[in-house]
């Protein structure tokens, strides 16, 4: 992953390192807030190219799915039901406003 990050990081650093001296900031704010979005934009480039994509086979803990099954049991006639549980497809006869 470091060989992905590190030329676009560098890249970008440059690039900003130019561009907060053309707009007189001292040497040293300058390198530093270069140097932060340099380390920024280069993780996220290097996250950008990388394949991937969301897992297939999620497994989460036992206390988790428990209060999935909680939430999807409660009736929906509860007020609280409505902010947690997901949209059960319902529609408005009119919109809102």
């Amino acid at each position: 992953m470091a060989d992905k990050i590190i030329p676009r990081a560098l890249k970008i650093w440059l690039g900003f390192l130019f561009v907060f001296l053309l707009l007189d900031y001292g040497i040293i704010p300058s390198i530093g807030f270069s140097a932060i979005a340099g380390i920024a934009g280069g993780t996220i480039g290097a996250w950008w190219i990388t394949p991937g994509g969301e897992p297939r086979n999620l497994d989460l803990p036992e206390p988790i799915r428990r209060f999935g099954r909680q939430i999807r049991q409660t009736p929906n006639w509860l007020p609280f039901r409505q902010s947690i549980g997901r949209n059960q497809g319902q529609r408005y006869s009119r919109p809102r406003r």
